[in-house]
């Protein structure tokens, strides 16, 4: 019973930093800090992850 608490530990360890990735970005500051621009649409190649801090304003990262 046991092992059945240390794989659970471990999973919950191993899945936490998915979280971070999750999270919407909303500053140019986190849009670059996290591998983005701040552009207008994103084009094609890119993927949009959060704004900029204006609706029209999009942070893009490149897929």
């Amino acid at each position: 019973m046991r092992i059945h608490y240390l794989l659970f530990t471990f999973l919950l360890v191993l899945l936490s930093p998915l979280a971070v990735f999750t999270q919407r970005v909303k500053n140019p500051i986190t849009c670059i800090t996290n591998g983005g621009i701040c552009w207008g649409p994103c084009g094609s190649g890119f993927r949009q992850i959060g704004t900029c801090g204006l609706p029209k304003v999009r942070c893009c990262k490149k897929t």
